[in-house]
Formats: structure tokens, C-alpha cells, sequence
């Protein structure tokens, strides 16, 4: 009977969360992958200023931190009308792969979250190591989504 409830309850939590845009300072939809963080991101090499903002300084060490993040549907970006942002801590860090992204759109849409325009995901950054002398590795965020169809 309680999970019946439950079951419902999650429902129409998930149905009214596709009938509202994202407003300032509510959640948008949690999206929850198998914790393989399977979806690695692009054009994070035009975004290293945003990571060094939310890691902090370079060090010998590489960062390995488990964080959330943001993916944004970006209908009006000029290279992209499909775009999908990711951002960490309210910067961008980069974008779903272009089929990675149009798969995304057709899933979120196939559940009835169509009208959601920002949803949230676990994220695993990467690297951004400095060994001295101008060595450095880029950083890198890998996200935790749903397998195909599972969103």
C-alpha cells in the first residue's frame, strides 16, 4: 500500500515539475544515472577559467571531486539550436556531445518533461593537474545520466 502511495506521489511530483519552466530558486528535475558517469562533455578546453573558479588553484594533485550540474536546453545558441549546457556552481564547463544532446531532448520529452528547460545530474570533474613549468592537464566532467530511454 505505502509504495503504491509512494509511487504516485513521485508521479505527480515528476508531472508537475514538466508543466513549469525552472524558476529561480526552485529544483529543476534530478535526472539519476547507474553511477558509471558514462556522458563525457565537450568544449570544456574553452571553459578551464570556470574550473579553476570552482576547484580553486592547480596543484600536483588531480582533481577528482564528485559535484552536481546543471544541463541547460539552449534553443537560441547560435552554432546549435539543439545545444545542451552543462554548468558546475553556476558556471559553464561545456556541452553534451551534439548526438549525445539530441538523444537527451527526444528522452526528456518522451517522459513528459518537455516543458522543463534546466534540469540536474550528478558530475564527476577531472584532472587539472600542474607539474611545474608550464605542465599542466586540462580538466575534464563526466556525467552520471540515465542509459538511453531510462530518463
Amino acid at each position: 500500500m505505502w509504495v503504491f502511495i509512494f509511487a504516485a506521489v513521485v508521479v505527480m511530483w515528476f508531472f508537475y515539475l514538466s508543466r513549469t519552466k525552472h524558476k529561480v530558486g526552485t529544483r529543476p528535475p534530478r535526472l539519476v544515472g547507474n553511477g558509471t558517469y558514462a556522458v563525457e562533455i565537450v568544449g570544456k578546453n574553452n571553459y578551464m577559467a570556470s574550473f579553476e573558479k570552482i576547484c580553486g588553484r592547480r596543484t600536483a594533485d588531480c582533481i577528482n571531486r564528485k559535484t552536481e550540474a546543471h544541463l541547460t536546453l539552449e534553443d537560441d545558441n547560435g552554432f546549435d539550436n539543439q545545444a545542451v549546457r552543462v554548468s558546475i556552481a553556476g558556471y559553464t564547463v561545456g556541452y553534451l556531445p551534439l548526438a549525445v544532446a539530441r538523444e537527451f531532448r527526444r528522452a526528456v520529452i518522451g517522459v513528459g518533461l518537455g516543458r522543463a528547460t534546466v534540469f540536474e545530474c550528478n558530475a564527476h570533474i577531472r584532472g587539472g593537474w600542474d607539474a611545474g613549468l608550464g605542465r599542466q592537464g586540462n580538466y575534464g566532467v563526466w556525467l552520471d545520466l540515465p542509459e538511453s530511454g531510462a530518463i
